[in-house]
């Protein structure tokens, strides 16, 4: 038994400097892009700030976080993940090389307002990556239930940071293209997510409580305005009660 956990712990360490080193070197490459942009535009190259940072806050993440408690078993779930991972960046990539009409800038209105969801997604996804970062994985894993930060309005907030980010992309290059991959990215996330949700609630016996008050994007307004009103309830019984009186 000793000698299985041991080579799982040594999977785990090995897995752990691979996603750091793949990680790393993204953001180093996306550092070498930033500078390059940044001597012809510099108000361009403020926008991958954001990315650099995401990028090397995910491969710290793979050296920091938790021990592996459990993990999605097959290979649809590994598909799932690296797909939403890889899918809407791979497709900016073709496009940008050898389609750029797949990726048309839209008119100045579109542009402005999907800049400005970009980069309000990137840097709400910075947040929730440092909160994330104990608990990090690319396939869906159970390490360690995160409930702070913007994890206590959103179950989901990375995925939500990223369709923000996505969303804007797609608005600031509207083709029926880019909208198709948006969809099929959307449709790839969800698969993750349930996939992500099942080993969560398997590891976890809270997560079903959690998951009842927490939305999976944002909070539920509902769940909301149902305990403001338990809460305006009584104060108007005692006001009643005292104007009787």
């Amino acid at each position: 038994m000793q000698s299985s956990r041991a080579l799982q712990s040594g999977r785990d360490k090995r897995s752990d400097w691979v996603g750091f080193a793949c990680f790393a070197g993204w953001a180093m490459i996306n550092l070498a892009m930033g500078a390059s942009v940044f001597l012809r535009t510099p108000a361009v190259a403020v926008f991958l700030v954001p990315t650099f940072l995401h990028d090397s806050v995910i491969a710290v993440s793979f050296l920091t976080r938790k021990p592996l408690r459990q993990q999605a078993e097959g290979w649809m779930a590994r598909i799932a993940a690296y797909s939403a991972s890889v899918l809407v960046p791979a497709f900016a990539f073709i496009a940008g090389r050898w389609q750029s009409g797949w990726i048309a800038p839209s008119s100045r209105p579109l542009y402005t307002t999907g800049a400005i969801l970009w980069i309000c997604g990137a840097c709400f996804g910075l947040w929730g990556l440092l909160r994330l970062r104990c608990a990090f994985s690319v396939v869906p894993q159970a390490r360690v239930l995160v409930t702070s930060g913007p994890y206590r309005w959103a179950r989901h907030p990375v995925y939500a940071s990223y369709l923000l980010q996505y969303a804007g992309m797609t608005l600031s290059h509207l083709t029926p293209v880019s909208v198709l991959v948006l969809a099929m990215w959307w449709w790839v996330v969800m698969v993750r997510i349930s996939y992500e949700e099942s080993v969560l609630s398997a590891e976890f016996p809270e997560y079903a409580s959690y998951k009842r008050q927490v939305g999976r994007f944002m909070p539920r307004l509902v769940r909301k305005i149902e305990k403001a009103r338990q809460q305006v309830q009584p104060a108007a019984q005692d006001a009643l009660r005292t104007t009787g009186n």
